[in-house]
């Protein structure tokens, strides 16, 4: 199975809205060999952080719109379970990273604990390779229904660029009206 389609379609088609938002992400990763390598394992990995990346949306709209974050390691475990692996396969997966908690007597919490680590490690990259200015456009306006303002639906992640770039002074108001989700950003995310 490709590992790139299977990621699109599984996961980040999952939310239409947010598509553009983990694509321009995704993308980003991709050109610097973040989440597609050719190391043993790599299907497992790429899975989780696409993941990550759904549960740094999920904790971006709790903390603006109190929204209930629910994306988790069941995730995670059934895309990597459609994928073909097992459970063994993910144990294994963990026990490479020293990183990872590993619980012997709860593999749920062993996918937990490797969730949790990978979204801290992607929430991270991001920050190196965006400005939390940015990442909080971005993930606004991907999750904003702008329903006083303006509606638009965005076609691919270079609409969402243009949108953000020609919009730059209301998305500033934003982060005026929402602080503690700007220095939640700029802290890093942790979730």
């Amino acid at each position: 199975m490709d590992i790139e389609n299977y990621i699109n379609e599984a996961i980040f088609d999952e939310e239409n809205q947010h598509k553009c938002f983990y694509q321009l992400i995704w993308d980003n990763f991709k050109e610097i060999g973040f989440v597609i390598t050719d190391e043993d394992g790599y299907e497992i990995d790429a899975v989780i952080k696409a993941v990550a990346m759904q549960n740094l949306i999920g904790e971006f709209a709790y903390r603006l719109y109190d929204e209930v974050n629910e994306t988790g390691f069941e995730d995670v475990i059934e895309y990597i379970q459609n994928l073909g692996f097992d459970e063994e396969d993910i144990i294994g997966y963990c026990e490479e990273s020293e990183e990872i908690e590993i619980d012997e007597d709860d593999f749920e919490a062993t996918v937990k604990n490797a969730l949790d680590y990978t979204t801290e490690i992607v929430a991270d990259k991001m920050l190196e390779e965006f400005s939390a200015d940015d990442i909080f456009d971005y993930m606004f306006t991907v999750t904003y229904a702008f329903e006083q303002d303006f509606t638009f639906e965005f076609e691919d992640y270079e609409e969402l660029q243009a949108f953000v770039d020609t919009n730059h002074d209301q998305l500033d108001n934003y982060k005026e009206e929402y602080p503690s989700v700007m220095r939640w950003v700029e802290s890093g995310m942790i979730c």
